[in-house]
C-alpha cells in the first residue's frame, strides 16, 4: 500500500511528509493574483539515495524526533520538514515557528522560511497535515462536494476553515508591515509562497460524497462508518487483523513487526465498542495481512457523529 519501502516508520513518514502528492492542488483555490503554489521540492534520486542511506541509519532522525515530546500530529510533522530541510544540500532552513509580534501580542508565525539555491530565491513554505471525513449537509447532485462537508474526527475541525486559514491568513502574512520590516532585517526582500497540505479524506460507507473541489484525484479515498456499520465493513474487507492506529502512526502505512499486538475482528468489536459508546473521539483502524503489512485503513466514530461533540478534547491542530 505505501508508495516508501522504507522499513523505519519515521523514514517512511519523512518521504510522505516531504514527497507524498498532496491533498489538495492549492494553486487552484489561491485568489486572482496570490501567486501560491505547492511545495516545489521534488523527491530527486540524490533524494531517494538519501532516503534509503538514512533508512540503514535511521539514528539521525531517531535521536532528534526525541528530542521533544510534544506528541501532536502536526508538530511531528513539522518536525519531519525541519530535518530535511535542514540535510538537504540543496536548499538553506532560514527559519521555522518564526513569530510575528507587535507589543507583546503574536500576529502570526512563520512556519518556514527556506532558500532554494536552484531557484535562487526564499520561500515562506506552510505546512498542514488533515484528516477529514465526508459529512452530507447540501450536496445534492453536484459533480464536487463542499468545503463545509469535510469534517475533523473533532467535528469542529472543517475543510473549508483550514483552507481559509491557509489562504487569508497563513500565506499573507509577509504582507503585514511587521513583517516586511522584519524580513529585510534578515537580508529578505522577495518571498515566493508554497504550501505543504498533506493528508487523508474518508468518505462515509454508508452515503459517499463526491470529492471536493481542489482534491487530488491521484490520491485515493479510504472511508469512515459510525460503529453500527462495524460488523458489515469487516465482512467486506475479509481481513483478519487489525490494529487501532495511535496519532503518531497515522501519516504512513503500517509495516508491523513481529511484536506487534494485533486485534482480531471480535477484539476490534470490543475494543471500539469500549471507545466509542461513552463518547470517545473517532478511532483510526488499519486492517493489515498476514505478514503485517497494511491493506487498507479506515475511521470509525460513535452512531451519532458528528452531532455529539468527542468528550476527549482535541485541538484543531490536532486532526
Amino acid at each position: 500500500m505505501s508508495a516508501f519501502p522504507y522499513l523505519t516508520q519515521a523514514v517512511r513518514d519523512l518521504a510522505w511528509a516531504c514527497f507524498a502528492p498532496p491533498l489538495l492542488h492549492i494553486e487552484q483555490l489561491a485568489y486572482d493574483g496570490q501567486n501560491l503554489a505547492a511545495c516545489g521540492l521534488d523527491l530527486t534520486p540524490g533524494r531517494q539515495r538519501w532516503l534509503a542511506q538514512l533508512d540503514s541509519e535511521p539514528r539521525p532522525l531517531l535521536e532528534q524526533l526525541a528530542r521533544d515530546d510534544n506528541h501532536r500530529l502536526g508538530i511531528y510533522f513539522e518536525r519531519l520538514w525541519h530535518f530535511f530541510l535542514q540535510a538537504d544540500p540543496a536548499v538553506e532552513l532560514i527559519a521555522h515557528n518564526l513569530p510575528l509580534r507587535e507589543r507583546g501580542r503574536t500576529l502570526g508565525e512563520f512556519d518556514i522560511i527556506y532558500w532554494c539555491h536552484e531557484r535562487q530565491r526564499h520561500f515562506h513554505l506552510e505546512l498542514a497535515v488533515k484528516y477529514f471525513l465526508g459529512y452530507r449537509r447540501s450536496t445534492t447532485c453536484e459533480p464536487a462536494s463542499h468545503w463545509n462537508e469535510w469534517l475533523g474526527p473533532n467535528p469542529d475541525d472543517r475543510l473549508d476553515l483550514k483552507i481559509d486559514q491557509l489562504l487569508q491568513r497563513q500565506t499573507r502574512l509577509a504582507d503585514h508591515p511587521l513583517a516586511r520590516e522584519q524580513l529585510q532585517g534578515m537580508g529578505i526582500e522577495d518571498l515566493a509562497r508554497e504550501v505543504a497540505f498533506k493528508g487523508y479524506l474518508f468518505r462515509s460507507g454508508e452515503d459517499p460524497l463526491p470529492p471536493p473541489f481542489g482534491f487530488n484525484c491521484a490520491l485515493p479515498l479510504s472511508r469512515w462508518l459510525p460503529l453500527r456499520a462495524l460488523e458489515s465493513c469487516l465482512d467486506e474487507l475479509q481481513a483478519a487483523h487489525f490494529l487501532p492506529l495511535p496519532r503518531a502512526r497515522w501519516l504512513t502505512p503500517v509495516q508491523a513487526g513481529k511484536d506487534e499486538e494485533f486485534i482480531d475482528r471480535a477484539g476490534l468489536a470490543h475494543r471500539l465498542q469500549s471507545a466509542l459508546a461513552s463518547g470517545g473521539r473517532a478511532q483510526l483502524i488499519a486492517a493489515v495481512d498476514t505478514a503485517g503489512a497494511e491493506t487498507s485503513r479506515f475511521f470509525v466514530t460513535a452512531d451519532d457523529w458528528p452531532a455529539r461533540r468527542d468528550k476527549t478534547t482535541i485541538t484543531l491542530e490536532d486532526a
